[in-house]
């Protein structure tokens, strides 16, 4: 079920990245061997009805991968559950630390999502971020970031490179870029300014020009508000670098660029390779200026 390395081959054909590293297993690895869980998995993959469902859940809750609760709770809302139902059992191995067996559940929905909408962009659906998030989790670092990248194409530069204008431009005016909002191909950036507010509009038509030259697929609004204004508060569950609100999966494509890409840097520079690992931490600086704990590295570094 989980050593074919078959399993892990033509992953995704919109992102080709080689997954060979994910296999073998590892003796350190977390699993639960247990032949009656693997033989109800093998029946559902091999007929995903509503009954194979209820066995897999069942046997979930007899290995304790779901509370009794859990299971007990899970069991009448079968009925809802399609394709999705893999993705589920890929969170549940991902919640119990074990991330190859959650990337082999992931790619079968992700098999159905590509094949169910062929020609589209395939990176909208949280199952493409749990992806990268369990190669970060299984240390192939190199893996999460391009696997990442080919998932968010230009829509992370264009947002990194519209809030670097800004920022930029609202420090000329004694302030700082205070938020990011995008949703689909608009965006939002609001700063803070010392300058008038009437003098800091008519600038704001420079910067837009910029915009069109650097971002040319975006559609940018500008924001400014006082500098003794209110700062907007961070959702309760919202990005934890610094507000921002995102309509789809780019935020979690984010942070595991972020943590894989100085996760890589700390690696290479364990092995003396320091320049490339600076190299890495200036890129994480550049994509998230906020994020505190790559500036500690960059500090640490100096």
């Amino acid at each position: 079920m989980y050593c074919n390395a078959a399993a892990f081959e033509n992953f995704s054909p919109w992102h080709p990245v080689c997954f060979t590293r994910v296999l073998p297993i590892q003796p350190a690895d977390p699993v639960i061997d247990d032949p009656l869980l693997l033989a109800s998995e093998a029946a559902y993959l091999a007929n995903p009805n509503i009954a194979n469902r209820l066995a897999v859940v069942e046997a979930f809750g007899r290995c304790g991968l779901l509370s009794q609760q859990d299971a007990a709770n899970l069991k009448p809302a079968l009925d809802f559950f399609g394709a999705d139902f893999f993705e589920l059992i890929g969170e549940v191995y991902a919640n119990a630390g074990m991330f190859v067996c959650a990337l082999r559940w992931y790619r079968e929905y992700i098999a159905f999502l590509e094949m169910q909408t062929p020609g589209t962009r395939s990176d909208r659906e949280d199952v493409f971020a749990d992806v990268g998030y369990c190669l970060y989790s299984l240390g192939l670092f190199a893996e999460a970031i391009t696997w990442t990248k080919s998932c968010v194409g230009p829509d992370l530069l264009e947002l990194t490179v519209g809030a670097a204008l800004t920022d930029y431009q609202a420090q000329l005016f004694g302030g700082r870029l205070l938020a990011t909002e995008r949703a689909a191909n608009r965006a939002r950036y609001t700063a803070s300014t010392t300058q008038d507010m009437e003098a800091t509009r008519q600038y704001s038509d420079q910067l837009k020009t910029a915009f069109r030259k650097a971002t040319p697929f975006q559609e940018v609004y500008i924001y400014w508000m006082s500098a003794d204004a209110p700062v907007p508060s961070q959702p309760a569950e919202g990005y934890p670098f610094k507000y921002e609100v995102e309509n789809g999966c780019l935020p979690r494509h984010k942070m595991n660029l972020l943590f894989a890409t100085v996760a890589l840097a700390d690696y290479l520079a364990g092995f003396g390779n320091t320049a490339e690992a600076g190299r890495l931490l200036q890129e994480a600086a550049l994509l998230e200026p906020q994020a505190d704990f790559v500036q500690d590295r960059l500090r640490a570094d100096a």
